[in-house]
């Protein structure tokens, strides 16, 4: 069944688990007190600072400020979503995960079970590929294969396993036969790429022949395609599966299973162009490294990337392909980055790929070159100047004219603005963009812009010129919205009494449903939280705040949220002593009040005297 995980299923399945458990079957704990403590596994320590507290349910970095519970540390740790960390949670607790079905869509048993079964047989076929591959590594018929490996690239034993590496030996259908002989249909094998049909005669044989093998693995860790490497002189040098129901290019990335399988937290992935640089970098210890296959990067690549880490490096050679390779990814990335995503670029030397330059200057150089990338608006700004003298007024022209529809691409937000006031300054030229002339004119931003952290202007009305200020700007619930979204676990700083009128507008709906959702689960990450609301209105509308999350550090956000909270509050207390007063006074004029009603209306006239 599809569709989304019900949320009383999942703080069900959440109060069931003890986090002290799922925390210690993957670190190491010490009893200290009532609590846990160890080593954080998000950052390196020498002394304990990560503590878990199995009486509220939830651990605390007091060094890197990790924090949640038994799901988001699953995602984090195991380097999971929120779907995966679900169905795993759930697994240890014995319970079958539960789906809304999705309106308008249903399926018979029958046709489900129909469809799980040829999914199942697809993944078996690849499965014992998978395995042949890696038998006939260690066999005769792979000794030139082996020697590839372990000689001629320096791999060791260790890596050769956890990548599944493998060889298709020389021969037509030594494969083919394996695979028949395990059950699996010569239609199958066709539909899955590892067989190919000629065509005129009929004749069916293996794709891969005499070439070491890297299985593609998508994030489950199940082969979906194969990549092969010729041992001889062949042509292609380089063979890809073709896309299969199991296999989409656009889609996998090579190494992308292995590095989420690694301890600790992903911070940010190197995008590299060959299975054996994503390989040869792991050997090294640069286990964070992710190939395309055989296509630039795409959307799709990037946006897998980016649920995962806040940063991709796009690595290239120094060569003219790699420089045009480098402006197909920056087209491709300007529309996903926002003020909390990053990418940057890495030329390597001419003549030098990752395998080769990670081989002759180790790890810590190699590593020392992708923090020094150039960031993406470095790199935008250089790739823009190419060829151009910008003392010509010409060429500033001409500079301003490519710049724009690429700068429209980039999501609003302070990277967006930054540039363009850069550009501004490099041509003189205004880019004829409502973007750019709030760029020129700092005091027109919008408030996302000048947002200040000043709490005073959140403090109770006292006239009308003030209530005509906030009207210029963002509703404060929009404000507090955005703020909540930057920082969901800041939802301690919200008072319990604070009460949202959701029909005031579209943001105080939206505000009302997060509200609601983030007391149940304050301890919630942004990315299990737009992870819930994944493929919804409200997730939509959430990921649109997200990208115009207010630029705040977080003291600075708790002390607005704080701040906001209460002025809401006081909007409350007053309105509703303003509709008090004039329910009151509409009353005097149409009969007498009592006694004790009519106090209460002279205590509000004075009042409303004294803040006039």
């Amino acid at each position: 069944m599809t569709g989304r995980i019900p949320q009383a299923f999942i703080d069900d399945l959440i109060a069931r688990s003890d986090v002290a458990e799922v925390v210690g079957a993957r670190i190491t704990l010490k009893k200290t007190g009532k609590n846990y403590s160890a080593l954080c596994p998000f950052h390196n320590e020498k002394s304990p600072s990560f503590s878990v507290n199995p009486d509220k349910q939830f651990y605390y970095c007091f060094g890197c400020g990790a924090s949640g519970n038994a799901l988001t540390f699953l995602m984090e740790h195991d380097n999971l979503d929120f779907v995966e960390a679900v169905e795993s949670l759930a697994r240890m607790q014995g319970v079958q995960v539960q789906r809304e079905e999705r309106q308008g869509y249903q399926r018979s048993e029958q046709q489900q079970r129909q469809q799980k079964e040829q999914t199942d047989q697809r993944s078996r076929c690849m499965e014992t590929a998978t395995h042949y591959y890696q038998q006939v590594l260690h066999q005769e018929a792979g000794r030139q294969g082996l020697d590839y490996f372990l000689t001629l690239r320096g791999l060791g034993e260790e890596l050769l396993t956890r990548y599944a590496l493998g060889v298709a030996p020389e021969g037509w259908d030594g494969l083919k036969n394996h695979l028949n002989q395990a059950g699996f249909s010569e239609a199958l094998q066709i539909e899955l790429g590892l067989v190919v049909k000629k065509e005129d005669t009929g004749r069916v044989y293996d794709r891969f022949r005499n070439r070491v093998v890297f299985p593609i693995r998508n994030i489950k860790g199940q082969t979906v395609g194969f990549g092969g490497r010729v041992l001889d002189d062949s042509k292609p040098k380089y063979l890809n599966s073709p896309e299969t129901p199991l296999f989409q290019k656009s889609q996998e990335l090579y190494g992308l299973y292995e590095a989420r399988k690694q301890p600790g937290r992903l911070d940010r992935l190197l995008v590299v162009e060959g299975y054996m640089d994503v390989v040869a970098l792991a050997q090294q210890g640069i286990h964070w490294a992710v190939a395309t296959l055989g296509t630039a990067a795409s959307e799709e690549h990037l946006k897998r990337i980016y649920r995962l880490v806040n940063e991709v490096v796009f690595c290239f050679d120094g060569d003219a392909a790699g420089v045009q390779a480098a402006a197909r990814a920056m087209q491709t990335v300007l529309p996903l980055v926002n003020d909390g995503r990053h990418a940057r670029f890495l030329f390597l030397p001419a003549g030098e790929d990752p395998d080769s330059l990670v081989q002759k200057e180790g790890a810590g150089l190699f590593e020392q070159r992708v923090n020094q990338a150039m960031p993406l608006a470095e790199y935008l700004i250089s790739y823009l100047q190419q060829g151009l003298d910008l003392n010509l007024l010409d060429d500033q022209a001409r500079m301003a004219h490519a710049a724009k529809p690429l700068v429209q691409s980039l999501p609003e937000g302070l990277l967006k603005r930054r540039i363009l006031v850069h550009l501004q300054s490099l041509t003189g030229l205004d880019l004829n963009d409502e973007s750019a002339n709030r760029a020129r004119h700092p005091q027109t931003l919008p408030s996302t812009a000048t947002f200040a952290p000043d709490v005073s202007a959140y403090q109770p009305l006292k006239q009308k010129k003030e209530t005509a200020q906030f009207t210029r700007t963002l509703p404060v619930e929009e404000k507090l919205l955005r703020l909540l979204v930057r920082y969901p676990d800041l939802i301690s700083q919200v008072p319990e009494n604070l009460v949202i009128d959701p029909e005031r507008n579209e943001s105080a709906q939206i505000l009302d449903d997060l509200l609601e959702y983030l007391k149940k689960s304050p301890h919630i990450t942004l990315q299990v939280l737009m992870a819930y609301w994944s493929g919804t209105a409200q997730g939509e509308a959430l990921l649109q705040r997200a990208r115009l999350a207010l630029e705040l550090s977080r003291e600075t956000a708790a002390q607005e949220i704080q701040a906001i909270s209460q002025y809401l509050i006081n909007r409350i207390a007053e309105e509703q002593v303003e509709a008090r007063y004039s329910d009151l006074l509409g009353h005097s004029e149409t009969t007498q009040l009592p006694m004790a009603e009519m106090q209460e209306l002279w205590k509000l006239v004075q009042q409303k005297h004294l803040k006039s």
